[in-house]
């Protein structure tokens, strides 16, 4: 889940939605936010929400909760280049959100660096910097969220980028905010997103570093007090064990 530091505001609707392009792989959570200051780890989930996706080739889909606060529909598979609508009724709000899958860009492979810092502890566990590779589309603007994670370690803060600067390029691009060991099995993301999503994460990312303010713009529309984001992603990932190097 997303975690937005929201500004001192009333309790807010928290909406995080996404489908990718595999069968089934796709979730609505819907919760609401903590008071600005109460400091505990749990969300107060909400159930009894209709939950349908529809596309602009006029098929709709119904999700069903499974559990409390999450919703899932097993046959929605989506699709590159097709659009898809949210329609979320839920606590007595109904709230609509669009988003367009863009077309998939292949991780073609990954690879790792030791991390080197002077005046470490030779006692404690060697660090390694994970590397993703792969080649944009050029003519054409990709955006892109990347998410890399572990058995034992979780992605720090959210990482995306734009192609501005790589268009068309072999990109090696590096997941900086997480360090992985010797042995990890890491899983990493390379998904595809549209701009919309690009700002909402690009902000959300400044908003961890205290660069902006929190409580990012969202695609969410039709009520007040609603903050997440709906985001339609074209998903490639790779796994990749961190074996020693010299």
């Amino acid at each position: 889940m997303v975690d937005l530091d929201l500004d001192d505001a009333p309790q807010a609707l928290v909406i995080e939605a996404l489908l990718h392009d595999s069968i089934g792989d796709n979730y609505v959570i819907i919760s609401k936010s903590k008071p600005f200051n109460e400091n505990t780890g749990t969300f107060e989930t909400v159930s009894g929400a209709t939950v349908v996706v529809t596309d602009n080739f006029g098929n709709s889909f119904s999700f069903i909760e499974v559990l409390a606060g999450v919703y899932n529909s097993p046959s929605l598979k989506g699709i590159e280049g097709r659009t898809y609508v949210l329609s979320v009724y839920a606590d007595g709000k109904s709230i609509t959100a669009q988003s367009t899958m863009p077309p998939k860009i292949n991780l073609d492979s990954l690879s790792h660096q030791k991390i080197n810092r002077p005046f470490s502890d030779p006692n404690d566990p060697q660090q390694y910097r994970i590397y993703t590779h792969f080649y944009d589309t050029p003519n054409f603007n990709n955006y892109y969220r990347i998410k890399a994670s572990s058995r034992t370690v979780k992605q720090k803060g959210v990482l995306v980028l734009s192609d501005n600067l790589i268009d068309g390029d072999n990109v090696v691009f590096p997941i900086f905010q997480t360090e992985f060991e010797e042995n990890d099995t890491v899983s990493v993301q390379l998904l595809s997103i549209d701009e919309v999503n690009y700002r909402y994460f690009n902000a959300l990312a400044s908003s961890q570093g205290g660069e902006v303010p929190g409580n990012p713009e969202t695609n969410l529309n039709g009520a007040e007090n609603v903050v997440g984001f709906f985001a339609a992603y074209a998903k490639s990932e790779r796994k990749f064990i961190v074996t020693p190097l010299p």
